[in-house]
């Protein structure tokens, strides 16, 4: 398994979809399996629209940091 985690603004905490699936909320350590993955959050008013690529080499407690900023 791999991890991820998906930071945002930690006042308003957003689904994570990982390529069209629902994985997760922001701010937490999310667990998937090694692939490609696209990667964005529920909702509107974030960039970037969303971010690509493969997720490998993670582990618990140093996860893939991923981040999106209000706009």
């Amino acid at each position: 398994m791999e991890y991820i985690r998906v930071r945002f603004d930690p006042n308003d905490i957003r689904d994570v979809i990982a390529s069209g699936n629902v994985i997760g909320e922001t701010e937490t350590e999310l667990m998937v399996e090694p692939n490609y993955y696209v990667i964005s959050l529920s909702g509107s008013g974030y960039a970037p629209p969303y971010w690509y690529g493969v997720v490998s080499g993670t582990t618990s407690g140093r996860p893939l940091e991923i981040g999106f900023t209000p706009v």
